[in-house]
């Protein structure tokens, strides 16, 4: 695809030399660097995007040492970007960048050829995303290298905008994961959500994602853990009230694991921290009975000695 993007570039750049050179277009060999300029800004404002590259082309390939001819590479680049030619925007931004460091428009330039890589990837989180990811290095390296500039918020837009399409993209998959009942897959990808996209929507979801995945793993007691902190450091999420059940529900899922386990010392200990914590939960009635089941089991209390010991 950029192989073939590189040629029209190139076959562009021969059509229109060769219109200056012919009696079609013999006129635009005739106009001055800035006559050229001003006909090309007036079609790019127009938005007449393909006539603008026409006449930026002639300026910038047939007056090279003009002091205008970085304004008119820099608009060159963004006729291509207001046609969505995002490939040939990059490389004609990439250009002046190179070409005219000291160019007013050099900045811009770096900041440009990070947004055309954000916008000649595909919008579908779903679909491939390797330029997403040179973009962001782009975004971040520009925001480094240019605190001050003027389109510093811009950049962290665009970079906020990235790290979301990514993170919905990997929360995404662990959904599936989840679904399947592939849980230790799905953490995975919670995980890397957590890590990397801590800025995003997606990061809260995921915090309680992987504290699904150890409730749904039977690892009550950290999955209780898991569920308190995000209600500590997301108050105000909408997930709140069901990571509570879940809280309630896994001090009582911890006591009957034990008690099926037969470690009924263990399970007389979380019975009784639930009736504590939860003295009108939904599971007293249950907890109530399974604590006078321990309590009727002959030798329990040698045992529970036994483990103390």
């Amino acid at each position: 695809m950029k192989n073939r993007l590189y040629i029209m570039l190139v076959g562009l750049c021969l059509f229109s030399i060769t219109l200056v050179s012919c009696g079609g277009k013999q006129s635009l060999n005739t106009l001055t660097s800035q006559e050229l300029f001003n006909l090309g800004k007036e079609k790019y404002d127009k938005k007449k995007f393909l006539k603008a590259i026409e006449h930026f082309q002639v300026l910038v390939y047939n007056y090279p040492g003009e002091s205008i001819v970085d304004t008119a590479q820099y608009y060159l680049a963004l006729s291509y970007f207001g046609d969505k030619s995002y490939e040939l925007a990059k490389v004609e931004f990439n250009r002046l960048a190179i070409n005219y460091p000291a160019s007013t428009y050099a900045e811009d330039a770096i900041f440009m050829k990070a947004v055309c890589l954000y916008e000649g990837t595909p919008k579908h989180f779903g679909l491939d995303q390797s330029d997403l990811y040179i973009a962001i290095r782009q975004f971040e390296e520009f925001i480094i290298d240019f605190p001050e500039s003027n389109v510093i918020g811009e950049a962290k837009r665009y970079l906020l905008e990235a790290h979301t399409r990514l993170a919905r993209k990997h929360y995404n998959s662990a959904i599936v994961y989840d679904r399947i009942g592939t849980y230790k897959a799905a953490e995975i990808y919670f995980q890397k959500v957590v890590d990397e996209y801590t800025n995003t929507e997606y990061a809260p979801l995921a915090t309680y994602g992987l504290a699904e995945m150890e409730y749904k793993l039977k690892n009550y007691e950290v999955a209780r853990e898991k569920f308190s902190d995000f209600i500590i450091v997301f108050k105000d999420h909408i997930l709140i009230e069901k990571a509570k059940e879940y809280i309630e529900k896994a001090a009582f899922k911890s006591g009957e694991l034990a008690f099926d386990k037969k470690e009924y010392s263990k399970a007389k200990e979380y019975f009784q921290a639930y009736l504590n914590d939860f003295p009108n939960g939904d599971k007293v009635k249950k907890v109530t009975e399974l604590i006078e089941k321990i309590n009727a089991i002959p030798h329990v209390s040698t045992q529970e000695s036994n483990e103390s010991s």
